[in-house]
């Protein structure tokens, strides 16, 4: 049980962590039209890196891998998932990509079905196929979207589900932070290649670039505390609040459109990931 401080906090920091996440995902599209998500997602990773061994060394902590597997397959696919999300900004809409990577507890639920052969229970399915309805409306809102960043935002998702099953497997034995630099360090060695684009700073995106690695990092240590001290269905269902935010912050500074089934299947997606949280499984006699 939580008191109400604890809940309290534990709202505070998750929706500002939703604000973070916006923030970098705004400061990322306004890079759009001068850097290659490529590059983009090597300077946040390069940042993120950064940051993450400087906070080891602050709390004193090694930066010791214990099982490498979970470890690397949380940097691969994870890696892979934020690289794709941020060409996707870079070729279409903040908002939109962001929408299309979230779609990642769908993919969380279907490997788990499929794959990993674990039980399910009907409003699971039921969840899932009234977020994929979600995901069909996005898709067919009728605007003037790239067919490209459309498929690279869901890719993101799909290799998001591949990634929270490492994860999940690399916090049973590692600290939270080397599983972050795992992100980071192999994200780095995929994007490499773009690093000729820093010639092509200047101070501003120089500026935006290190904003939005700052927002992504804080964005992470934010939910990862509101997490901890809340129910983690209630917290999850608050963390769906960057969406909008995102979405919002699209449409007021760079005039992102939003038809009515793009905002339709906003609703039926978020319906649908949370239906499997909010209904409570039945308990055993």
């Amino acid at each position: 049980m939580t008191n109400e401080n604890d809940t309290a906090s534990a709202l505070f920091y998750i929706h500002l962590s939703n604000v973070f996440f916006a923030a970098a995902a705004l400061f990322i599209s306004a890079l759009s039209g001068a850097f290659s998500g490529y590059f983009t997602s090597f300077a946040r990773f390069a940042i993120g890196a950064a940051l993450g061994f400087a906070h080891l060394a602050l709390i004193g902590k090694p930066f010791k891998i214990n099982r490498f597997w979970p470890w690397i397959g949380r940097g691969v696919f994870g890696s892979l998932a934020m690289t794709l999300y941020y060409v996707s900004i870079e070729l279409g809409t903040a908002g939109r990509a962001s929408l299309l990577n979230n779609t990642f507890p769908i993919f969380v639920a279907v490997i788990s079905i499929f794959v990993l052969r674990e039980a399910v229970r009907p409003v699971t399915v039921a969840g899932i196929l009234l977020a994929f309805t979600g995901v069909a409306f996005v898709l067919a809102d009728g605007s003037a979207a790239s067919f490209t960043a459309d498929a690279l935002g869901l890719a993101s998702g799909v290799l998001g589900g591949i990634s929270y099953h490492f994860n999940k497997r690399a916090t049973r034995t590692e600290n939270p932070i080397v599983i972050y630099l795992s992100v980071c360090l192999v994200g780095m060695a995929f994007n490499a290649f773009s690093v000729g684009e820093a010639a092509r700073l200047q101070p501003v995106s120089a500026a935006f670039i290190a904003l939005a690695a700052l927002a992504a990092y804080f964005a992470q240590v934010s939910v990862t505390i509101g997490l901890a001290k809340i129910d983690t269905t209630a917290g999850s269902v608050h963390t769906f609040a960057k969406i909008p935010l995102t979405i919002v912050g699209g449409i007021l500074l760079f005039g992102n459109p939003a038809k009515p089934a793009f905002i339709l299947g906003t609703v039926l997606l978020a319906a649908g990931i949370l239906l499997d949280k909010i209904v409570p499984a039945k308990k055993k006699d």
